[in-house]
């Protein structure tokens, strides 16, 4: 009797676990990088002190 609901069903549940997986992954990918930009501006700041000796 429902059986043509179905595809549409899943097919907005696929959509759903995408948005909640971008909505998940976007702030962990944003920290890491914003750590790996930290730790190469420190790595730069050092290099710079050492050059300058």
């Amino acid at each position: 009797m429902f059986s043509h609901e179905s595809l549409p069903l899943i097919a907005i549940f696929i959509i759903m676990l995408l948005c909640v997986l971008a909505a998940f992954l976007h702030p962990v990918h944003a920290f890491f990088s914003w750590l790996r930009r930290r730790r190469e501006r420190s790595n730069a700041r050092i290099a710079d002190e050492v050059d300058s000796r």
